[in-house]
């Protein structure tokens, strides 16, 4: 008697990428749907919230909106703050690095 061989299962035709930073820091490149790209320098805790958020919110869950705060080049502002739309974002990555 020959024995069946399972089916192969269907891969998910558009798995999700699950990026746990490993570094200390990172720099976080995102890539807008108008061509602009934003850089920010990070911890690797600031990596993952932005992940986290951008995980809920492709599923529903949310604000529209992160929000970056900018502690470099103040000038005479007490702060500097960037807001990143999440239907903006056309994909983003992330370069770890350890100082």
């Amino acid at each position: 008697m020959m024995e069946k061989i399972g089916t192969p299962t269907n891969p998910d035709p558009n798995p999700e990428p699950e990026p746990e930073p490993t570094g200390d820091n990172a720099l976080l490149v995102i890539k807008m749907i108008s061509g602009l790209e934003k850089e920010f320098e990070l911890t690797a805790s600031e990596v993952q919230d932005f992940i986290d958020w951008y995980n809920g919110r492709a599923d529903g869950r949310g604000k529209e909106t992160y929000m970056f705060d900018k502690d470099f080049n103040k000038g005479p502002f007490t702060s500097r703050k960037d807001y990143v739309a999440f239907s903006k974002v056309q994909s983003f990555e992330v370069m770890e690095y350890t100082k």
